[in-house]
């Protein structure tokens, strides 16, 4: 693969410019979340952002001076409303990414298509593709693009830092009967978290145990007969800035334990479905609402 560089020569490449890559001295080899090498400058100076975790990674690394593009979901910290948007993450602008001259790219599993990655590596731009449905490779993702960017020590610090927050909430719910749980993240059709993905972690730190364990995929579609026969105690629906989905189809399963004892709850959506650096505050925010103690804990604790 060839990264982007230094010197800059545009030819014509299927209707986009190319990026001439530079000799290969003064970079090293990094291994993405697919496990491929990557080729980057021994110093990254401008990224190019097309995934929001993978953004959110980046400024909470102290890097984020260095993001000169960004896709327009990426909305987190505050300060990425001055950076410029490339298009959705899905169909990004490729004139535009490439006009930007970034030394890396970031793309991910979770917000990005194959196409797209190959399509911006055809003009000659390192990609950096994350792939994170785990908690644990949430981990692993952060280190990753803390080696690419050159902040791996710091991506270390946030990883401790993360990890110690949930063990603290773990343990304070150590004993006690897990509070059994349906994570919503849209209701119409109704999508799921399910064993396979991150959320489930968060759950069980947040004192729930997950009802979804009858699927191998980590978004699966559920039947709202499947809702009925598993019984969750509380229903929990992340919010999108899009938009929140409805809650009426789930509010008519009125036999569901969670239904019927008001237990069905609103949370911000990008605190979980992100797999970056503020799942942790998504699991203390679900504590929050599973656990009544965990009312009185302050945030970021």
């Amino acid at each position: 693969m060839r990264a982007a560089l230094a010197l800059v020569v545009t030819i014509a490449v299927g209707g986009c410019t190319r990026v001439a890559p530079a000799a290969a001295t003064g970079r090293r080899t990094v291994r993405d979340g697919l496990g491929r090498p990557v080729l980057v400058p021994d110093r990254v100076a401008r990224v190019v952002s097309l995934s929001p975790s993978s953004t959110e990674i980046v400024y909470a690394l102290g890097a984020g001076d260095r993001v000169v593009g960004l896709d327009r979901y990426s909305d987190w910290p505050p300060e990425t409303r001055k950076v410029d948007k490339v298009g959705a993450n899905l169909e990004p602008s490729l004139e535009r990414i490439v006009a930007l001259r970034p030394d890396l790219v970031l793309t991910a599993t979770t917000a990005n298509t194959q196409a797209t990655t190959q399509a911006i590596e055809r003009t000659g731009i390192a990609v950096f593709v994350s792939k994170a449905d785990t908690l644990a490779q949430i981990y692993e993702d952060i280190e990753s693009i803390g080696d690419a960017i050159g902040r791996l020590p710091e991506a270390r610090v946030l990883t401790r830092s993360m990890r110690a927050r949930l063990e603290a909430l773990r343990a304070r719910h150590a004993g006690r009967r897990p509070v059994r749980t349906l994570l919503v993240v849209w209701s119409e059709p109704l999508v799921v978290a399910g064993r396979a993905s991150h959320l489930d972690d968060l759950i069980t730190a947040a004192g729930g145990v997950n009802i979804v364990d009858d699927s191998a995929i980590p978004f699966p579609n559920y039947s709202l007969e499947r809702v009925m026969a598993r019984a969750p105690e509380a229903l929990v629906v992340g919010t999108h800035a899009y938009g929140s989905p409805p809650l009426a189809p789930l509010e008519r399963l009125t036999t569901v334990p969670a239904v019927r004892d008001h237990r069905v709850y609103l949370i911000d959506g990008d605190l979980l479905f992100r797999p970056g650096p503020r799942v942790v505050e998504g699991a203390e925010a679900l504590a929050r609402l599973l656990v009544p103690e965990e009312a009185h804990v302050p945030p970021d604790r």
